[in-house]
């Protein structure tokens, strides 16, 4: 989906859940808010999900009253996707939909990262947090159903309905996201920038000079001269090859263009001058379309392309054929969620003594009329 906002929406449930068990906070009250065929929203989980929504909104320099009319906005969307969400896990029992796999990966990860060998542990430092290690793993469950049944209602039915000059197209217009970008070999001589960085640049230069004379072999040089262990103990080699894409800046301007055997203008990075010596490159190289990766890549970008009105339709059928029923004050202007809309009498002391009094009176009507059908039979049997 193209929008950001909804994107982040999507996982926010597992979000909340993975990231905020880390932190010890009081957990909100709880209370149903909102019923979705057999499950519920809780309360604690829809205000979880608006403090990362608002704390995300705030990360981007969102502040006052424009904070505050954007995450009111937000609001519908935050609880229309905790429906959603609910829905999807649901519709993935149908599917028999099997995530566990997917779930245990995740909890090995946290317990790695909380430096714990069992689950046991990891739910441990859960509650100390104030998180119920049960309620992550449910939540969890959730957001892999979530995804296994976008991919298999959606995703995968946009993906084999693609046509063959869709799929043309697509390669023609983009042919530099399936280009390989190319690679470089690279040598270096750091020379310091020092107290005197004027006279670091001429020392730099010197070197450029004499490595480009061919006198002297470059790493014999950076053996020599370079100011650092890099170059002196592996005649500055840098090692295994580098896409020059994601090379900084500077090197790449340096080194992009530059034939095998090229030694560089001094390159002043932070720290000093480098000079690099281009050893091998590898030419950028467009990969054909037969590809089995540019296949798949093109299968990708066309179903992102292609999916949000298919979504949006699907998640509008598994409302229409669910029963959600919404807490009046959680109805929001601007949700796609409508509640079913149930008239609930209030249940009071007085009600409860209206009750008790007319049940007391049928019962006594009841038995007046037992009594009135008794004497009326034995009346009747004793007439000759």
């Amino acid at each position: 989906m193209k929008s950001v906002a909804r994107l982040f929406l999507l996982g926010i449930v597992t979000a909340c859940a993975v990231t905020a068990f880390a932190q010890s906070e009081e957990r909100p009250v709880d209370e149903v808010i909102a019923r979705v065929n057999a499950g519920v929203i809780l309360r604690s989980a829809f205000e979880a999900a608006q403090k990362q929504v608002l704390e995300e909104m705030k990360s981007t320099g969102l502040k006052g009253e424009e904070l505050e009319k954007k995450f009111n906005e937000m609001k519908p969307r935050i609880l229309d996707e905790l429906i959603h969400t609910q829905l999807l896990a649901q519709r993935a029992k149908d599917l028999s939909i099997n995530v566990e796999a997917q779930v245990n990966q995740q909890l090995l990860r946290l317990m790695k990262e909380n430096n714990c060998e069992s689950k046991e542990c990891l739910g441990q430092k859960m509650r100390e947090a104030g998180y119920d290690f049960e309620e992550v793993t449910r939540l969890l469950t959730e957001n892999f159903s979530k995804e296994a049944v976008m991919g298999q209602e959606v995703y995968r039915k946009i993906y084999m309905g693609l046509t063959e000059k869709e799929k043309r197209e697509a390669y023609e217009k983009n042919k530099e996201v399936f280009t390989q970008p190319g690679e470089v070999t690279l040598s270096r001589i750091f020379i310091a920038t020092g107290k005197d960085a004027n006279q670091s640049l001429l020392r730099a230069k010197d070197i450029v000079t004499q490595a480009r004379g061919g006198g002297v072999e470059f790493g014999i040089l950076a053996e020599k001269l370079s100011e650092d262990e890099l170059g002196k103990k592996n005649q500055g080699k840098l090692g295994a090859s580098l896409k020059i894409n994601e090379l900084a800046p500077d090197v790449k301007a340096a080194v992009e263009n530059a034939p095998a055997g090229t030694v560089t203008d001094p390159v002043k990075l932070e720290n000093g001058y480098y000079i690099f010596r281009v050893d091998e490159r590898v030419e950028p190289k467009l990969l054909p379309f037969e590809d089995e990766r540019v296949q798949g890549q093109i299968g990708n970008y066309l179903v992102g392309q292609n999916s949000e009105k298919q979504i949006e339709a699907f998640l509008t059928r598994l409302r229409d054929d669910a029963f959600i029923e919404i807490d009046p004050r959680f109805q929001f202007e601007g949700s796609k969620v409508q509640s079913a809309q149930i008239k609930r009498v209030p249940y009071s002391e007085e009600n409860a003594k209206t009750r008790k009094k007319r049940e007391k009176e049928e019962k006594k009507k009841a038995e007046e009329a037992k009594k009135t059908e008794a004497a009326e039979k034995a009346a009747a049997s004793t007439k000759p």
